[in-house]
């Protein structure tokens, strides 16, 4: 499709203006160095590309701190300069970041001008680029922009004959069904990336997010057998870390709202003591209180209420904070004690009022001592019960003390 490039500071500008915000992170000089690099590239003859994407991209490369992937890419491109896959990998990951921050115009230049950089006829890069803005499209709730964008690629797959990019193609097209409700036909596109033939990481990693789509539409469903069963499969196959962990979470809640709070508390254990992102750290946090709480284990509430504190005065993440102190306060309460019930409470309702997170309000003021104190009765087959024992099994006073001991001296501010 034909594109429409923007300038690479105007869009940050907007993202700005849009955000109310006067920077997005400390990598925003990264992200402007990197989105101008290519725009200069893409208005240089081909011939000149390749060097001066060599050049330059050595240069950011050396500037950004730590070996991650992100520094270790742009370092590949730096290496190679005219390689189209070093291209794509490196914008792909640092537009994945500026997304994240919801910098979505200055993540769409970025992605328009890779375009242009790798050439049309490399049909895999461009369906790989073209999904990725349209997941970004997505985001903003431009949702049949979206669509047509994820159709595009299936196109392309099934026109070149590419696995991936049909793949790629039913598991945006999935998320949007299920995004706007549409659970019957979010199954069927998840499905259908899980029926794609091949044996690539990329295809892997698709599936591992085509598991994770079914288990959300299963519990949303209460077909809680199924939910458990993707979510062991969607773990079990995840290529990274951070991937890992975010599945491990969505699998803890499913395990709390059908009553294994054994396995819920030992999950959400499990991804603390990985030292996730602040983010995670956060939800982790106030689940695992509740869990806690319905087994009756006030020294793992308090334990984990010392080890959050120092959150609670970190700036950011107002939301998540806030629910997190509605949850130890929900965890309290059920435990019957007043005192730290009532501290919490009122710490969330601050919070959620500030913020206006009314559903937060309304969670909070629906707290009382009369919660239900036996665990939903939820039929699970053998499978299911098998992947809930497995999450269950460890030693729980373990698993909090790897969280609470952590060796990492920045493991409560980052």
């Amino acid at each position: 499709m034909p594109l429409s490039t923007s300038d690479v500071l105007d869009a940050y500008r907007a993202d700005l203006s849009n955000a109310g915000r006067s920077e997005f992170s400390d990598g925003d000089a990264t992200w402007l160095a990197f989105g101008t690099l290519l725009q200069r590239a893409a208005s240089l003859p081909s011939s000149d590309r390749g060097p001066y994407l060599q050049t330059a991209a050595a240069k950011i490369a050396g500037s950004i701190e730590g070996n991650g992937s992100l520094r270790e890419a742009i370092g590949m491109l730096g290496a190679t300069g005219d390689s189209p896959g070093a291209l794509c990998t490196a914008v792909g990951l640092l537009a994945v970041e500026v997304e994240d921050a919801g910098a979505f115009a200055l993540a769409t230049a970025m992605l328009d001008f890779a375009r242009i950089l790798v050439g049309f006829g490399e049909v895999r890069l461009q369906g790989r680029l073209l999904a990725q803005q349209a997941r970004i499209l997505r985001k903003i709730g431009e949702i049949e922009l979206s669509r047509d964008l994820f159709d595009d690629v299936g196109e392309m797959g099934l026109t070149h004959g590419d696995g991936e990019l049909i793949a790629r193609s039913h598991l945006g097209k999935g998320v949007l069904a299920r995004v706007r409700g549409n659970y019957p036909e979010a199954r069927q596109e998840f499905d259908a990336v899980l029926a794609v033939a091949g044996e690539s990481p990329e295809l892997q990693e698709l599936r591992v997010h085509a598991h994770n789509g079914l288990l959300i539409v299963s519990a949303i469903a209460q077909d809680f057998d199924r939910a458990l069963r993707h979510g062991a499969m969607a773990i079990a196959g995840a290529g990274s870390e951070p991937l890992r962990v975010d599945l491990q979470q969505n699998l803890a809640a499913i395990c709390y709202d059908i009553g294994q709070y054994r396995a819920a508390l030992n999950t959400y254990l499990h991804v603390l003591a990985a030292e996730p992102p602040i983010r995670v750290r956060i939800g982790c946090f106030g689940g695992a209180a509740v869990a806690a709480s319905r087994l009756g284990e006030a020294g793992t509430i308090d334990a984990l209420a010392a080890a959050a504190a120092p959150l609670l005065v970190q700036r950011g993440h107002e939301f998540e904070l806030a629910d997190m102190t509605r949850e130890f306060a929900d965890a309290y309460t059920y435990l019957g004690d007043v005192e730290r019930s009532a501290a919490y409470r009122e710490e969330a309702l601050e919070r959620a009022r500030r913020g206006k997170y009314f559903e937060i309000i309304h969670r909070v003021e629906a707290l009382t001592s009369a919660v239900a104190r036996r665990p939903r009765a939820v039929a699970l087959t053998g499978d299911a019960l098998a992947v809930a024992a497995h999450l269950a099994s460890g030693d729980s006073d373990e698993l909090l003390a790897a969280v609470v001991s952590s060796g990492r001296p920045d493991f409560h501010s980052r």
